[in-house]
């Protein structure tokens, strides 16, 4: 793999099952698709919070206290940190970035905790500490396993030629759980490294149009049009919206209740349809 900072998403995982939803599968067929691009978080892969992201509101305390020892970092000259001093570093970064032009900033996880650590007075640690920390930590708030008939369903859409992408608010951490089932960026991987597209590396996270907007640009370059591509989400609002005003066909995942984003409330919604509803990720194979 290469990522042995990130080894403990990797290692602290336990087997998770997907929870059905009560949505219904729409297959229909989709004709001259040349690309199909993928969410990561709830749609590739389980996430037992739904979602990217370490800040869990249930932890007070025994996370932190425990990915900070992992991580080899000596606390005694500060205190350890709350949960609130880590959402207080994420919104003050988010509000320092945030304007009409970029409407949903994104953090680099590993810059917010170096900052959350000298704010409560920890000051001795290294750059290899303090990714290990945010790893140790997301690996224990949000646990991770491969969604179901994953792995195949990639090799299986690569052998017929397509061409496999993502767009995914992920950190760095989330690269191995990718590289398991698809194997390794710059290797041997089923992805298209120039149609992979992460949020943390743009500081922009969905459902900000940039990182459609770099998709689309990459999948020019190859000579394919947004409408011959099909992105596959969990989210209607973060996958389905965007990938719809970018011009790309949809597929909602519907597989897991825990990652299922119907969201109804949103005036967003209004009128937004999605190609097919898979609740299966294996139906992609019927519609493509």
């Amino acid at each position: 793999m290469g990522h042995p900072w990130y080894q403990a998403v990797l290692d602290h995982r336990k087997p998770i099952a997907p929870i059905p939803t009560e949505y219904a599968a729409k297959l229909d067929r989709l004709g001259n698709v040349k690309a199909v691009i993928f969410d990561i978080y709830g749609t590739l892969i389980i996430s037992g919070s739904g979602d990217v992201g370490s800040a869990d509101a249930n932890d007070r305390g025994m996370f932190l206290a425990q990915a900070i020892n992992a991580a080899g970092i000596d606390a005694s000259s500060g205190r350890v940190p709350t949960i609130e001093d880590l959402h207080q570093q994420i919104r003050l970064s988010n509000d320092s970035r945030r304007s009409e032009t970029c409407t949903k900033p994104e953090v680099d996880i590993v810059e917010i905790w170096r900052a959350t650590l000298n704010s409560c007075g920890i000051g001795c640690f290294d750059t290899e500490s303090l990714h290990r920390l945010a790893a140790e930590y997301e690996s224990r708030a949000n646990p991770t396993w491969p969604m179901p008939g994953a792995r195949a369903l990639l090799e299986q859409l690569r052998s017929r030629g397509l061409r496999l992408g993502i767009v995914s608010n992920a950190q760095e951490f989330t690269l191995p759980l990718i590289e398991e089932i698809a194997g390794d960026f710059g290797g041997d991987s089923v992805f298209d490294l120039s149609l992979c597209v992460f949020s943390y590396r743009y500081r922009r996270a969905k459902p900000d149009a940039c990182l459609f907007d770099v998709l689309c640009d990459r999948l020019s370059s190859l000579g394919i049009d947004p409408g011959e591509a099909v992105y596959v989400g969990n989210d209607r609002l973060n996958d389905i919206w965007c990938a719809s005003n970018a011009g790309l066909r949809t597929a909602w995942f519907v597989g897991d209740e825990r990652s299922c984003r119907p969201r109804e409330s949103d005036p967003r919604m209004l009128g937004l349809d999605q190609n097919i509803v898979l609740t299966r990720l294996d139906e992609l194979t019927t519609c493509v």
